[in-house]
């Protein structure tokens, strides 16, 4: 018996050859898009949250710093893919902000050297722990064995 399978042939070769020159040209034109709008979206990034930059410029830095060779390469893909790096500097500062209305500001961490004062406190009484009893004096039940175990546990096995 001959079991033929059936490919597709020319039509489904065809189709996916335009449908990949289709995905070039629309790539194409939305890395143009970013290309001439990136301006924009790095100044629109830094109006709405400068942070969003300032934190990503020291990610970068940190790689840099800690793992030399990832670091030049992300810094790299960051100059070379300038656009995509806008919009992903502006993504970041909408989501900031959006962090920032659903849960408020981020506090500062205080710092008693930059408010000059101390702050309010009120002193709570504390008690050491009580032990219930010495541990010596306790008694426990013996676990009993789980009732599913094989019944041949422990005997040799017969044959290969």
């Amino acid at each position: 018996m001959i079991y033929t399978r059936y490919s597709g042939g020319w039509g489904c070769l065809l189709i996916g050859a335009v449908a990949l020159v289709l995905l070039f040209y629309l790539l194409r034109a939305v890395l143009y898009f970013l290309y001439v709008v990136s301006p924009v979206l790095l100044i629109a990034a830094i109006v709405i949250n400068w942070r969003a930059v300032w934190d990503t410029a020291r990610e970068v830095w940190s790689l840099l710093l800690e793992r030399p060779l990832s670091g030049l390469l992300m810094s790299v893909l960051a100059v070379v893919l300038y656009p995509v790096t806008a919009l992903y500097l502006l993504l970041r500062a909408v989501g900031y902000r959006r962090m920032e209305q659903m849960f408020g500001p981020t506090p500062r961490k205080y710092s008693a050297s930059e408010e000059g004062e101390y702050i309010d406190f009120e002193e709570i009484e504390s008690h050491p722990k009580s032990r219930p009893e010495n541990a010596e004096d306790i008694e426990i039940e013996p676990i009993p064995p789980p009732d599913d175990l094989p019944k041949d546990r422990g005997k040799p096995r017969e044959g290969p």
